[in-house]
Parts: structure tokens; sequence; C-alpha cells
């Protein structure tokens, strides 16, 4: 499936990712696939359901950051564009899929849960995916994030690849 490590800091924010897509147990990996994209102010991690992920990272309409309060713009203008890309393109949840979502937007993210709810966590840290706890785990022993992503690429079978790291405004940590 998926690893994804996601940190935020005081102003900015780190995105880690592998690059094997994993598909009835057999692993795909192109370099023209990623899982982290970058549209204007927007940074997007998907996991889970390749279609749904596909659907809001490939073919989605973002709505014009307006700079307000970034939760409420969350919640009110990004989430209902969302469920509309998922609902124009026939994309539907099934009982058995999942999707989550990491968005970065203006030095802050956003995790975005499968019944499209807005989390935001005070640990600053984020992981999606079947390596994500593996990832975290590293990561609070001391690990760098690109050493949380070696361990959980390491031990899950559904992770691998290159490792795709996307960066936003100023690391401090």
């Amino acid at each position: 499936m998926t690893t994804i490590i996601a940190v935020q800091y005081d102003n900015g924010f780190v995105f880690a990712a592998d690059s094997q897509i994993t598909e009835n147990e057999r692993p795909y990996m192109h370099s023209d696939v990623r899982k982290i994209t970058e549209d204007g102010d927007y940074v997007i991690a998907g996991a889970g359901n390749a279609r749904l992920c596909d659907v809001v990272q490939y073919g989605w309409k973002l709505p014009p950051y307006d700079g307000t309060d970034g939760y409420r713009f969350m919640v009110s203008k990004v989430i209902p564009e969302i469920k509309k890309a998922h609902d124009t393109t026939g994309t539907t949840l099934e009982k058995d899929d999942g999707f989550s979502f990491l968005i970065g937007l203006d030095n802050k993210i956003y995790y975005i849960a499968e019944d499209y709810s807005v989390l935001r966590t005070d640990t600053g840290i984020y992981t999606m995916g079947t390596g994500g706890e593996l990832a975290l785990g590293a990561y609070h022993s001391g690990a760098t994030i690109i050493q949380a992503m070696r361990t959980a690429i390491k031990f899950d079978v559904n992770s691998g690849g290159k490792i795709q790291i996307v960066k936003r405004g100023k690391q401090n940590g």
C-alpha cells in the first residue's frame, strides 16, 4: 500500500512517501507516479484506494486559498471540492476501500480521513498507509524522516522504491 510521513514545524513542513503501489500482492513502481503532488499553494499526499487518490491528486480543481483560517477553509471549501471530484468522476467509496490525504497549505498540515473529516494533531507528526506506524515509531525513536521511511520500507512489504521528499517553509528540527 504506502508509507507516508509528514512533519509540521513552526513555519513549514516536510512530506515523505515511498513509491510503491501494491495491487493484488504485486508491487508496481514508476517514476511518473508520485504519491505527493504539488499544485500552487497545495501539497497533497494520498494513501489507500489508488483511484480515489488519483482523482483528488491529478483530476481535481483546487479552490484558491483565500488566506482565511486554514481549518475553516479546509472544512468549508476543500472538503466539498474533494467530495464533488469523487462524485463527478463516479468514484465511490466501497465497503472495503479507503483513502486518506495529508494536505499541506499555508505551512500547516491537515489530515483528511475517509469520512472526509479534517483532523490535526498537536504533535505535528502525521503518517498514513500500511507502513505509517513503522515510520512513526522510528521517528519517535530519534530517526530522521528519511531513516523513518527506510525503516518502514524495510519491514512493510507494501512499501518500497525511492523516497519522495517535498518541503515547504522553514524546517526547524
